[in-house]
């Protein structure tokens, strides 16, 4: 029996889903001790009623976690009482509007917003929010990050400033694997494993230096995000080379050799995600009022004549002939 897609557990809470008296209390215990093992408050003068927060947190595989949360200003704690479960997990995580990390000592620092935090489960610390926003976070294990850092600290704790190398790639990737339920388990754990060197070349960029450019720890994800990019614009007939290679901060030539890796070419991959997409959405019963004219337009195709050419090609049949069989 070929093996299954492994699926992506996903936990989402609002507290628009619930009464006011129960926001509070609901997204203290679910959110904050149960899934990510801190104490959640409200940022100092925020009343329990302007309390707003919603989550949608991935567990990617191999203790590795997603969270992708907006939220009224916060007040969030590591306290001696939640560290006896001895956790160690690093967490990386972007804060749009900054933020404020004390520690134990009251050693204190500030991220800017857009700037990254890097924290460790096994330090006491709390973070203040006191503006809200967005916080995209990404969660590890720490073994996992200190096989690919020789000499990594043993709780770090520091502020990334904006534009770190790295870092917004890994993210981006996170939220990709948590959103793709189509990976067979072997394929996941690979993919992870590349998360795990993404994360380890933004916390210790030297320990990579001595590796090759084209690894595929870097190469497959970001050529995993490249694809991801393209077929959330397949609409735009405009859509081409260097508008990707520009979005992706890479060169044209860069983003051929990721498509020749795989024995093909951004134009050819592009058309295929064209005609696939059009397809999909000439069986689509729901799609049977539309005219095949609006479909291919919407799908990125400019030239009728072409695109009637290049479907037959691919599929063997005129679009007007496969929509005729249903």
């Amino acid at each position: 029996m070929p093996a299954q897609p492994a699926p992506t557990p996903h936990h989402r809470l609002s507290t628009r889903d619930l009464a006011a008296r129960d926001r509070l209390p609901a997204l203290r215990e679910l959110y904050g001790r149960e899934l990510m093992r801190v104490d959640l408050r409200p940022h100092p003068g925020i009343d329990m009623a302007q309390v707003d927060y919603h989550a949608r947190i991935s567990a990617l595989g191999d203790g590795a976690v997603h969270a992708r949360v907006t939220h009224s200003p916060m007040h969030l704690l590591r306290t001696p009482e939640l560290m006896q479960d001895g956790n160690d997990d690093l967490y990386l995580c972007l804060q749009a509007r900054g933020t404020t990390i004390r520690g134990a000592r009251f050693e204190e620092f500030t991220a800017l917003p857009g700037g990254y935090v890097l924290l460790s489960k096994a330090r006491m610390h709390e973070a203040f929010t006191p503006h809200g926003g967005l916080s995209d976070c990404i969660q590890v294990q720490r073994a996992h990050i200190a096989a690919l850092v020789p000499g990594l600290e043993e709780a770090p704790m520091r502020a990334l400033p904006p534009g770190t190398p790295g870092a917004a790639m890994a993210l981006a990737y996170a939220s990709l694997l948590g959103e793709d339920a189509s990976l067979l388990p072997a394929q996941r754990q690979i993919a992870v494993e590349h998360l795990h060197a993404l994360l380890a070349a933004v916390i210790a960029p030297a320990s990579q230096a001595g590796l090759p450019p084209g690894r595929a720890s870097v190469t497959a994800p970001r050529l995993a995000l490249i694809k991801q990019a393209i077929h959330a614009r397949l609409h735009h007939s405009d859509l081409n080379l260097v508008q990707i290679a520009r979005q992706h901060h890479l060169t044209p030539r860069q983003v051929q050799r990721l498509f020749a890796a795989e024995g093909t070419c951004f134009s050819d991959y592009l058309r295929e995600a064209q005609l696939a997409r059009t397809h999909a959405l000439l069986l689509d019963p729901a799609q049977r009022h539309r005219r095949v004219l609006a479909i291919a337009l919407d799908c990125g195709f400019a030239d009728i004549s072409a695109f009637n050419r290049a479907f037959k090609r691919r599929f063997g049949v005129a679009p007007t002939e496969l929509r005729g069989g249903f």
